[in-house]
């Protein structure tokens, strides 16, 4: 399961987890995301096992949204072992998504 995350608990999940930790920031009003979420469950299901993957609601964690400097929806943050090594801005392909992961994974 995708895990939803806010403020709180974005420090303790994401940036000091270990491995590889994929934050989707999005919106339900925004198009875009509507139309990446199955893509992003998608790749949840075929690298859970490898990378944990959360979702962020910028209308519920606009701090967090301010903070990291979201503009764009959707907006991905690939973290390793707490530090970010990819931004994935705006709708793409699940083979970019795929590609992004996969060197993420051996990064």
């Amino acid at each position: 399961m995708i895990k939803i995350i806010d403020k709180t608990n974005f420090r303790k999940k994401v940036l000091n987890g270990s491995g590889l930790q994929i934050a989707r920031f999005c919106a339900e009003w925004s198009g875009p995301c509507q139309m990446m979420g199955p893509i992003y469950q998608e790749m949840f299901d075929h690298y859970s096992s490898r990378a944990s993957f959360y979702k962020i609601d910028v209308d519920e964690a606009p701090f967090l949204k301010n903070q990291l400097g979201v503009i764009e929806l959707p907006t991905l943050f690939f973290y390793k072992n707490g530090k970010v090594i990819e931004i994935v801005t705006g709708m793409t392909t699940r083979e970019f998504l795929i590609e992004k992961i996969e060197k993420a994974l051996n990064h």
